[in-house]
């Protein structure tokens, strides 16, 4: 992948290495939903944010 370098669009690279096009974040998402549960439990009741 890192051989085809700019030369190639990124999706075609993606496509040699994942055997795909598209990619999404579901396993990112899936490793840390149990600090995003724990994270959610801790603000309960909090204002975060931009204000």
């Amino acid at each position: 992948m890192l051989e085809m370098g700019a030369a190639q669009p990124w999706q075609d690279a993606l496509e040699v290495v994942a055997n795909s096009r598209e990619m999404d974040a579901t396993a990112v998402l899936d490793y840390f939903a149990p600090l995003k549960v724990w994270l959610d439990e801790q603000n309960k009741g909090r204002d975060c944010g931009w204000e």
